[in-house]
This record gives structure tokens, C-alpha cells and sequence, in this order.
């Protein structure tokens, strides 16, 4: 006989009980707080056209997609981001709809990670995509959505904000090939300090050392307007993210936000404003987002657009890590009854739910079986609806 191969893929988990129902209750949580702002739901396939994935978000390597063919032979992609999907929908099936559109969504994406690299493959996203306006009270809405979310997880969190406008401004003032730029711009998000002084050797531009270290409170503006001196566009960006920040601290969230200037983020996808998400117990950021005005160009409708996506995945860990995991809550009572006492097993589970209490039928044909399953379960009470049905009998 053939042997099945049990092992799920590579960077694949499955969740059981407490931890399924733990990411159920951080979507959900979510949920409500798009739903508050005026966000409604979207939902796009897992698969979409490779060669729409490909052409139009150039950020995702080739090498970190899925791919499969459809009955055509057609190749096809596992969806990779959920923001590119979405703008082909609106730009799509909402091309004629009012704008602006406010959308929110609670799916999957997959990406092919390194062998061991420990990272997963399939990761749940929970996230919103705010499409047709621009502007200061576009993103201080996406912003406020975002911190939330975060205080939502009831964990110690930080949002920083920056916009790419000011590190664009700043490197062209230099003579760099691209590739030079692209080089400049990983070091500088990643905070590579070792690795871009050893770049810098070469081109002997102090802007570049001192950019990862544009981070903090109202501290960082002073020296960020020291650096770019008189180039307009980047003290035009910095203006703006001084104005979003003392708006976000005057409306009470101070203790939530800092200020990166450093952060340009690996591939040049956002166009202005940007900012990232913690929370306690994660080593990474678990919140992603930011202006990306060109997007949606690519599918022949030009609208602006922000939004970010929460990676629930990483979130659930942190939440776990903190001590935040519940066992399920057993049910208050378990019916055992007979074909002559359904009726009145039913009634009486209804009776517990009237109540906002839980009831399960028993699956057992022996009161012993549902004894004992209700000792594994630990449920105290096991009514018993045969006995009256024996009664009877008698």
C-alpha cells in the first residue's frame, strides 16, 4: 500500500484548539476597528495571473512565488501581497464606483522563504487599502486605523513614521547608479551601519551615515532639517511628517508614535508616507504600511492610495510569548439522551443557550461513554434525559 507522506510543506503550520481561535479573535478584533472607521470587506482569489503579479509588482523576486498552470496551461501565481490584487479590483470591477474606496481584508498570503530560514511561507494578513485620496487627512486616517489596531493587542506597541520623500531628496543629490541605490537604500532600512560605512568609503558622503540614525522623538526633526539643508524636497517631506506627528500627538497618541526619517523600506514601492508597527515579544515589525500613488497607474486607472497590512501570524506569537493564550473554555453541560428524548435534549440544550451558556448533545449511546468523555472534557454537569424516558416505560 502507498504511503502517504504526513509532513505539511515547508514553512506550513497547523493550529489546534486555543491557537486556531486565537488568530480567529485578533481578526476579528481587527474586524470591528476597520469596521468602526468606515472600512468594508474584500475578499480576491489565492490565485491570480503570473504575469499580472509579475509586471506589476517588480518588489516580489520571481524565485519567492508560487507557481502553478491552470487547465490551459496558463501560469499561475499563489497570491503573493494582497495589495496588488485589490488594486486590480478596483481598478477593475470598482473603476466606476465613488470614490474613495475604504476596504479591508483578512487573508493569506504565500511566499517561498529560504530552506531554514524559519520564516513561514503561508501567513495570514489582516489589513486595509484606503484607494482615491491623497492628502493629510487620508493618512492620518490609515495612521489612526493602524495605532488601534495595535493598542487593540493590549501590548507594549510603537508605530514609527517616515517618508521615502526625504531619503529620494537626499540621494539624488548624488551620482549613483542604481544598483548603487539600491544598495544605499537596504543598508539604510536595515539599519546596517557597518555595512554602509564600508559602501560610504568610496563615495565619502556623510548624508548617508547619518540618515539610519534619524530616529526618535521631536529630537530627530532639528538634526533632519540640519541635514538636508537647502534641499527643498526633502525639507518638504520632513515638514509633513512634522505635522502628522504633532496632529497624532495633540490627538493623544504620543506615547505610540516616533519618528524614523531612515526609513525607506528595501524596494522603492511606497511614493510618501511610511511607517512600520511593534509590539512587545516581536522581532520583527508586525505592521506594515504607506503611501503608494503609483499602483493602481499600472492597471490603466490612476488613483492614490495608502494602506498597510498587520502580519496576524507574528502577532499570535508575540500574544502567546506574553502569556495571552487561553485554553477553550469547556462547555457548561453535556445532554445525553435517546431517540424517545431528542426532543427533550434539545429543549434543554436551548434552555442553556437562552442563557449564554454552552450545551453540547452527546455523541454516545452509553451515559458511562458521555461520563467519561465529559471527565476528559472537564465538564462538570451531564444531564441525563433517558431516565425520564425509562420512567416511562416502567
Amino acid at each position: 500500500m502507498y504511503k502517504l507522506n504526513k509532513n505539511i510543506p515547508e514553512g506550513t503550520r497547523d493550529l489546534l484548539y486555543a491557537e486556531a481561535d486565537l488568530y480567529e479573535k485578533i481578526t476579528d478584533g481587527f474586524t470591528k476597528i476597520y469596521v468602526d472607521a468606515g472600512f468594508r470587506p474584500i475578499s480576491t482569489p489565492v490565485v491570480e495571473n503570473y504575469d499580472m503579479v509579475a509586471a506589476v509588482n517588480q518588489s516580489i523576486k520571481q524565485e519567492n512565488v508560487y507557481k502553478l498552470t491552470d487547465n490551459t496551461g496558463h501560469l499561475l501565481a499563489m497570491r503573493p501581497d494582497n495589495t496588488t490584487p485589490i488594486a486590480r479590483v478596483v481598478a477593475t470591477k470598482l473603476k466606476n464606483a465613488a470614490m474613495p474606496q475604504k476596504l479591508y481584508y483578512n487573508q493569506h498570503i504565500y511566499r517561498i522563504n529560504s530552506d531554514y530560514s524559519g520564516k513561514r511561507n503561508e501567513i495570514l494578513q489582516s489589513g486595509i487599502e484606503l484607494v482615491g485620496a491623497s492628502g493629510l487627512k487620508s493618512d492620518l486616517l490609515c495612521i489612526m486605523t493602524a495605532l488601534e489596531t495595535l493598542k487593540s493587542l493590549n501590548l507594549k506597541c510603537k508605530l514609527e513614521i517616515g517618508h521615502v520623500g526625504y531619503f529620494n531628496a537626499l540621494i539624488n543629490e548624488m551620482n549613483l547608479s542604481e544598483d548603487e541605490v539600491q544598495t544605499v537604500r537596504s543598508f539604510v532600512d536595515a539599519k546596517n551601519y557597518v555595512s554602509l560605512n564600508m559602501f560610504d568609503k568610496n563615495l565619502q558622503n556623510e548624508k548617508i551615515r547619518k540618515l539610519p540614525l534619524l530616529y526618535g522623538n521631536d529630537e530627530v526633526f532639528a538634526e533632519a532639517f540640519e541635514l538636508a539643508g537647502e534641499n527643498q524636497d526633502a525639507v518638504d517631506a520632513l515638514n509633513y511628517v512634522k505635522k502628522l506627528y504633532e496632529l497624532l500627538k495633540n490627538a493623544g497618541y504620543e506615547e505610540y508614535i516616533m519618528v524614523d526619517m531612515g526609513m525607506v523600506h528595501k524596494f522603492d514601492y511606497y511614493t510618501g508616507l511610511v511607517f512600520r508597527g511593534y509590539i512587545d515579544n516581536a522581532g520583527e515589525p508586525v505592521l506594515k504600511g504607506g503611501r503608494y500613488d503609483r499602483l493602481l497607474a499600472s492597471f490603466d486607472y490612476d488613483q492614490p492610495a495608502i494602506g498597510f497590512a498587520v502580519n496576524v501570524c507574528a502577532v499570535a506569537d508575540a500574544l502567546i510569548k506574553s502569556g495571552k493564550l487561553c485554553e477553550m473554555p469547556s462547555a457548561d453541560a453535556i445532554v445525553h439522551y435517546n431517540e424517545e428524548t431528542y426532543a427533550d435534549a434539545i429543549k434543554v440544550k436551548n434552555s442553556y443557550v437562552e442563557r449564554g451558556l454552552t450545551c453540547e448533545l452527546s455523541v454516545f449511546d452509553t451515559l458511562e461513554e458521555t461520563n467519561n468523555y465529559a471527565k476528559n472534557m472537564n465538564v462538570e454537569t451531564v444531564i441525563d434525559t433517558t431516565k425520564e424516558s425509562e420512567a416511562a416505560e416502567k
